[in-house]
């Protein structure tokens, strides 16, 4: 089955083969709520609009006891070990045209790393909870 694909829809789906991650250098990020509207590269900052998803990554030592399940590892970088406790929280939001906040996306990690993509392009801001004892960074994705 073929189908056509608009050059908006080209635009706002980047294939995941063009798109590269970057830390956002205002992490790491401590337990608690954080708003995110932007990200910061270097000196540059970075509207949250302007990305298309982010990688979850874990900063620092796992502590003790937090109900992990060991799962895949292939010995190198990825491992897909589960905790019992979520580690964070990935919140998408839109502005709608009252100037209300809605929530477009939500995601709770129980393991990291893990990439999420926004399925609702540009958002306005990202909501960000991390669980107590937890420490993460975030990579934002750009295209090439």
């Amino acid at each position: 089955m073929t189908g056509t694909v608009t050059v908006i829809q080209g635009l706002l789906a980047v294939p995941i083969g063009f798109l590269q991650t970057k830390l956002d250098g205002n992490g790491p990020y401590a337990p608690g709520s954080h708003t995110l509207a932007t990200w910061l590269d270097g000196a540059t900052t970075r509207n949250v609009s302007d990305t298309f998803g982010v990688v979850v990554q874990i900063n620092g030592a796992i502590a003790p006891k937090l109900g992990r399940v060991a799962g895949y590892d292939d010995g190198a970088s990825v491992n897909a070990d589960e905790f019992e406790m979520r580690i964070v929280q990935v919140v998408q939001q839109h502005q709608d045209l009252s100037g209300a906040w809605l929530i477009t996306q939500l995601y709770d990690d129980f393991y990291a790393p893990q990439m999420h993509r926004w399925t609702e392009d540009l958002p306005g801001r990202v909501g960000l909870f991390v669980s107590p004892t937890w420490s993460i960074d975030l990579f934002y994705l750009t295209p090439i």
